[in-house]
């Protein structure tokens, strides 16, 4: 596609990560209901939409210095809806569209047969695995899954390419909680500890806004899990 882009030497100075909006899965598991369907296909519930459309506003509201000219997105259908219906919003204003790829490292963790399973079904059909992500709940991989410190490798790539970036300057990223979280404890160079107290505090909520701006030392949080922007219903 054809997009804006700089052309100045250096790494991005602005970085943002927003999870996607509300999707059916996120609906299901919190009424503890079972949903059988491919990761990778999962679309947003009507809220959803109306948080993704507000991500768009909250862009058109930024100052052009402010704007991404760069989005990487998951591949999972909720994410790229979510890009899509911000984007429209910033159409629709006339703002400078970013470049926009899909970012195959950026996708949530793979709970491999645990996948959309409520707790009360995890702990029915696999009884030891609760156990198992207690005693070690970065390190835990679930049956054919990932654990939270394979995501945090891949992501590592992802944050290696932002910071040897020559084309952009301001980068948003679309994608899931742990993606955000785990941006958070490389970018901030946060302790395993750190990441655990943040974990129990709440994961970004759908639609949030997480912010860094580029310093001497890496990176500084300027806003986690912003939700200002969003819908109450």
């Amino acid at each position: 596609m054809t997009c804006s882009h700089t052309d100045n030497s250096g790494s991005v100075d602005l970085l943002y990560a927003v999870r996607h909006g509300q999707s059916t899965a996120n609906v299901a598991l919190a009424a503890g209901e079972l949903i059988e369907s491919d990761d990778m296909t999962i679309e947003l519930t009507e809220l959803g939409e109306r948080q993704a459309v507000a991500v768009g506003r909250w862009l058109v509201s930024l100052d052009p210095d402010q704007l991404p000219d760069l989005v990487l997105c998951s591949p999972y259908l909720r994410a790229v809806q979510t890009w899509q219906l911000a984007e429209q919003e910033l159409r629709a204003a006339n703002r400078t569209l970013p470049c926009h790829r899909i970012d195959q490292r950026l996708y949530d963790r793979s709970r491999g047969q645990l996948k959309h399973l409520p707790r009360a079904a995890v702990r029915e059909r696999f009884p030891d695995e609760p156990g198992k992500e207690a005693r070690d709940p970065l390190g835990y991989r679930p049956p054919g899954g990932e654990s939270f410190k394979d995501v945090a490798e891949r992501l590592r790539g992802v944050v290696s390419d932002l910071r040897s970036e020559h084309r952009h300057r301001r980068v948003l990223i679309v994608a899931h909680d742990a993606v955000v979280l785990f941006l958070r404890q490389i970018l901030e160079n946060l302790t395993d500890t750190a990441v655990l107290a943040l974990a129990e505090e709440g994961l970004a909520g759908n639609g949030s806004i997480t912010g860094w701006q580029r310093t001497a030392d890496g990176y500084q949080l300027l806003t986690y899990d912003e939700r200002t922007h969003l819908p109450e219903t």
